[in-house]
């Protein structure tokens, strides 16, 4: 009897021990596919992440880059045709001048030279460019973007100014008046010759610059074709 109960102990021994050993080996199981469920999801996080950031920094870049190539367009429409607008008040003021002690009236003086010229110009740039994303932003072009657009506002405001004054005396002949005219021209002029001069800077540095690089590297590219190929 005593045989059989040393037996059964070491069965039950037995026995516990597998089972233990199956409940820690269950145990390690479950951990281990928990760690695994838990790697594929924050992999899976992670490349979720990864695509997002890849496709915001994408968007970041593609609209920094057409918000560049509108502002660089604006440029260039504005210089061109403020340059040509320059020309035509220049006109008008030394003709203003030119007649400046005849009875010809002031009206007259402008219907012969077609009118006043303005420039139409765009100003679209800054707000567009104000857009980007705060880490994108190059506060240079920022700046001379705004004073585009500040030097813009007085060319405006000073262009009123001559206006309601030629309406007011659009058919008086007298020196003096004409003087008046011709003095409010000379301001208009120097305020848009300002403005013409940050376009024409800005033009140089930016668009210019870039034009370059694109040659550079293109012909850059071309050695290296040519190289290869002999």
């Amino acid at each position: 009897m005593g045989r059989i109960r040393v037996k059964n102990k070491e069965s039950h021994y037995k026995y516990y021990t597998l089972f233990t050993t199956m409940k820690i080996n269950l145990r390690k199981e479950k951990v281990v596919s928990f760690l695994k469920e838990l790697t594929i999801v924050t992999t899976g996080v992670l490349i979720a992440l990864v695509i997002s950031n890849f496709k915001e920094n994408y968007q970041v870049r593609k609209y920094h880059k057409a918000s560049i190539e509108t502002i660089n367009s604006e440029v260039e429409a504005n210089y061109s045709s403020l340059k040509g607008v320059i020309e035509k008040q220049m006109q008008l003021h030394d003709t203003l001048v030119k007649y400046i002690e005849t009875p010809i009236v002031i009206g007259e003086i402008f219907g012969r030279m077609g009118g006043l010229k303005a420039s139409e110009l765009s100003n679209a740039g800054l707000d567009l460019y104000k857009r980007n994303k705060i880490d994108a932003i190059d506060f240079k072009i920022m700046s001379i973007l705004a004073e585009m657009d500040y030097t813009s506002n007085i060319v405006d405001g000073k262009l009123d100014r001559l206006v309601n004054f030629v309406y007011l005396n659009i058919l008086d002949s007298s020196k003096e008046s004409k003087l008046i005219v011709s003095l409010h021209i000379k301001d208009v002029l120097n305020s848009e010759k300002h403005l013409l001069k940050i376009y024409k800077d800005y033009i140089d540095k930016n668009i210019e610059t870039e034009n370059n690089k694109k040659l550079l590297t293109t012909s850059h590219q071309k050695v290296a074709l040519d190289s290869v190929s002999l």
